[in-house]
C-alpha cells in the first residue's frame, strides 16, 4: 500500500470549501478505508505510518484552519473528528499488536475500565437522540461516526445501528422512548430524594 496516500475525503477537508452532504459522504468512505486497514491488512508497520501520515497532514488542517479564523466552517468540525477517529485507530491497533487489549477501554490513571454494562439498543437510542440535537462537533459528523466512536470506547460491539433504530421504531406508543424516559424518572427521582434530605437537614 502507499504510506502516503491521500483519500478523497482528505482533499475535500484540504478545500476547506465543501457542502456537508459532500463531506459526510466522503467521512463514511474515511471510515471504512480505515476500517479495512485495520482489520485485513496484513503489514502493522505500513498501516500504521500510513495512519500517522494521515494524522499529521489532518493536524496540519486543523492548524491552518484555526489561524486563520475559520473554526466555524463545517471542515474544520471534519478535521477534528477524522483526528480523533485516526488517533482511536492507531490506539486499537497497538492494542491488538501488543496483545494489551481487550476490548475494554480504561480511564486515566489505575480505575477500572469503564463500559457501558446495559443493552446496546439503550444506548443507540441515547445517541441517536443527541445525534439530533446536534450535541457532537455541533452536527457537523456523521451518525456512523459517534456510534462507532462511543461504542469502541465503552467496549460495546455494535456492528449495525439502524437495526437497533428500526427495532425501536416498532415499539407501541410511550414506549419508543423507552431507556430516555427511564434516564428521566431515575433523576427525577434522585432530584427529589436529595431535596428531601436537604430539607430534612434544614429543619
Amino acid at each position: 500500500m502507499d504510506v502516503f496516500y491521500l483519500c478523497p475525503y482528505l482533499l475535500l477537508l484540504e478545500q476547506g470549501d465543501c457542502d456537508t452532504e459532500r463531506l459526510n459522504e466522503a467521512s463514511d468512505d474515511f471510515i471504512r478505508h480505515l476500517s479495512h486497514l485495520h482489520e485485513e491488512h496484513g503489514n502493522h508497520t505500513c498501516v500504521f505510518l500510513h495512519l500517522q501520515y494521515t494524522k499529521f497532514r489532518l493536524t496540519v488542517l486543523r492548524e491552518r484552519y484555526h489561524n486563520n479564523g475559520q473554526n466555524h466552517l463545517p471542515c474544520y468540525c471534519h478535521v477534528v473528528g477524522a483526528i480523533m477517529y485516526v488517533e482511536n485507530t492507531m490506539e486499537r491497533m497497538e492494542k491488538r499488536r501488543t496483545g494489551s487489549g481487550n476490548g475494554e477501554a480504561r480511564p486515566p490513571g489505575d480505575g477500572p475500565p469503564v463500559l457501558w454494562t446495559d443493552d446496546a439498543i439503550h444506548l443507540i437510542e441515547l445517541l441517536y437522540a443527541c445525534h439530533e440535537l446536534k450535541l457532537f462537533n455541533d452536527g457537523e459528523i456523521t451518525l456512523k461516526q459517534v456510534v462507532e466512536y462511543v461504542c469502541s470506547a465503552l467496549g460495546v460491539d455494535v456492528k449495525n445501528a439502524s437495526s437497533y433504530y428500526a427495532r425501536m421504531r416498532r415499539r407501541k406508543g410511550d414506549d419508543r422512548t423507552y431507556f430516555i424516559d427511564r434516564l428521566r424518572e431515575a433523576l427525577l427521582r434522585k432530584m427529589d430524594t436529595d431535596d428531601e434530605k436537604q430539607y430534612r437537614r434544614n429543619k
